[in-house]
């Protein structure tokens, strides 16, 4: 009997410490994650904004499995930097345009980041005009847009 309400309170006090770590956790991740979205931003839903802005560094959060801003006008010369603020997930940055290269000819994105791990980021600076889709390569859902005017 003393056995059995021993094993109850130590399996207590494990549930505690385990709802009372989510939630230390939790309002951790909220509080390191908080970002300032611009005025420019054209849209309140941050996931599908817009944001236009030129001759810049522009940053780019991917959380909680989204690129932040998804949608983005930039000049030419632009920087783009990708940010994953996930705690514990990666992610990639990866081109849906793919060009040949000329030395091996196989088809390569013209930008792609590789694994980026929490904290990680990845630069790309775009010179030429047009429209720039692109995607996680861990996670296919997670889209985004760079126009280049």
């Amino acid at each position: 009997m003393k056995t059995r309400r021993i094993f109850i309170s130590l399996m207590a006090l494990l549930m505690f410490a385990i709802l009372f770590s989510a939630s230390a956790l939790a309002a951790l991740c909220i509080s390191s994650n908080a970002t300032t979205i611009p005025s420019s931003v054209q849209n309140k839903d941050a996931r599908t904004s817009t944001l236009s802005l030129q001759n810049e560094t522009v940053n780019v959060t991917m959380i909680n499995f989204a690129f932040t801003p998804s949608n983005i006008t930039i000049t030419n010369g632009t920087t783009v930097v990708w940010t994953n603020k996930e705690a514990f997930v990666s992610h990639s940055v990866t081109s849906d345009t793919k060009v040949i290269n000329p030395e091996t000819g196989t088809r390569s994105p013209i930008f792609a980041s590789g694994d980026l791990g929490p904290g990680a980021s990845f630069e790309f600076q775009f010179n030429a005009t047009g429209t720039y889709n692109y995607h996680c390569g861990h996670h296919s859902f997670m889209r985004g847009t760079v126009i280049v005017t």
